[in-house]
């Protein structure tokens, strides 16, 4: 029997086929922005846990990809309003140590401008935030119990994560007496070093732009504490000679990870633009807030990035390719 991934290929095939042929066209006036998080031969959980980790060799194919089919611009021409047709970026969120190990190589040989959202607190060896929200959630069964019994069931909000302010968060630790410092770092894997920021802000394909001063659920913070996670990772960015003021959310999900009244206000802080993780084409780029597409190791294809590229605005809206994609992985009666 055909598994679920194998349909699933077949399925991303035919239709990143049918959407080169016609639906390529429609970039034309557009701006892409893929978006990566980590590029690495030995993942970590967390990357594994969240399909955050591209290995080097599909990422180098998918550069190529990108600069065969787009023209990749850097961020002082998107800042400039200096277009082409067809344009794209590429971005990294976070900054894990496969960047700087992996994909900076990558990037550097293939001369892709790229920028990587970074938060700065976890290259001085403070706990990655967002590593040890999920860490808790997935991990820490006590605390799962401890996060229902605090926010409410009927008030909880799924995925966990985005329940945890750092008030619970800190409450938590505190209660239990535990230090999770170490257990993260190996969930996560290693993070960027202040070395790795000194040395890569030498690349002349390189940008760093602002992710927050530690990856935080923006809508957990108030106004005062984004202000300031925002200024205090601005402040370290701009010792770099390769910062450029543009800024994404961290998790980046409209809505449930941040509001609209935060986009005004980090644009307010001198964001020039502000990118979410919403996975559709920017049919306006000259927006001050703009989307972007992740791709994966499932990627692997030129259809199969074809198919990413319109996913969201074709197989989730066009009744076709959703009845086609639920028969390819409907279960037949004799599978187990």
């Amino acid at each position: 029997m055909f598994s679920k991934k194998i349909l699933k290929g077949v399925f991303a095939s035919f239709a990143g086929s049918y959407f080169r042929l016609f639906k390529k066209a429609k970039l034309e006036d557009t701006l892409t922005v893929f978006l990566y998080h980590d590029v690495t031969h030995s993942p970590s959980e967390f990357s594994k846990l969240y399909k955050l980790n591209v290995p080097p060799d599909i990422f180098d194919f998918q550069l190529r990809f990108i600069k065969n089919n787009f023209n990749v611009v850097s961020p002082d021409e998107l800042i400039r309003g200096e277009l082409p047709p067809r344009a794209a970026m590429v971005t990294f969120d976070d900054g894990v140590k496969g960047f700087f190990s992996d994909a900076a190589e990558i990037i550097e040989n293939n001369r892709v401008p790229t920028v990587i959202f970074l938060n700065t607190e976890p290259a001085s060896g403070v706990i990655f935030q967002s590593g040890l929200i999920t860490y808790l959630c997935e991990k820490e069964e006590g605390f799962r119990e401890y996060l229902l019994s605090v926010v409410g069931r009927e008030n909880i909000i799924t995925p966990l994560f985005l329940n945890c302010t750092r008030e619970i968060v800190n409450s938590y630790i505190k209660l239990s007496g535990k230090d999770f410092q170490d257990a993260v770092e190996g969930f996560v894997g290693p993070f960027a070093s202040e070395d790795d920021l000194i040395k890569t802000s030498h690349s002349r394909y390189i940008y760093y732009g602002n992710h927050l001063y530690n990856h935080d659920v923006a809508l957990t913070l108030s106004d005062d504490e984004l202000r300031e996670s925002y200024l205090k990772n601005m402040e370290k960015l701009q010792s770099f000679k390769n910062f450029t003021s543009l800024f994404a959310f961290p998790f980046g999900q409209p809505g449930t990870t941040f509001s609209e009244r935060q986009i005004d206000l980090c644009l307010s802080l001198g964001a020039q633009k502000v990118f979410s993780s919403y996975p559709v084409i920017n049919y306006t780029p000259s927006n001050s807030y703009l989307h972007r597409i992740a791709l994966t190791d499932f990627n692997d294809t030129n259809s199969k990035i074809w198919y990413q590229i319109f996913y969201t605005e074709i197989i989730k809206s066009n009744n076709f390719f959703k009845s086609v994609k639920r028969a390819l992985q409907r279960k037949k009666p004799d599978e187990r």
